[in-house]
């Protein structure tokens, strides 16, 4: 995965990942991330031309999406095994 260069003024311990990083954390092309940047659907900055995302920030972004935690999974996985 490729990181981004370090970005003035952040913090050195946040890390930073360009649109191919960020492609490759979500599963995505490219082109698929530029898309949803375009309609403001992922967090992200501008520097200068540059699209920079934050990991921690993806991370939040993934944990406030609906869906099912691991925990919720194995507790049904579990339940249905046992009937």
């Amino acid at each position: 995965m490729r990181m981004a260069r370090p970005v003035a003024g952040v913090s050195a311990s946040a890390e930073w990942l360009d649109v191919a990083g960020a492609a490759t954390f979500f599963g995505l092309t490219p082109k698929r991330v530029c898309a949803r940047v375009a309609r403001r659907q992922l967090p992200f900055r501008r520097l200068g031309s540059r699209i920079l995302f934050s990991r921690a920030e993806l991370i939040e972004f993934l944990d406030k999406l609906g869906g099912c935690f691991v925990a919720e999974a194995i507790a049904n996985a579990t339940h249905e095994s046992s009937q």
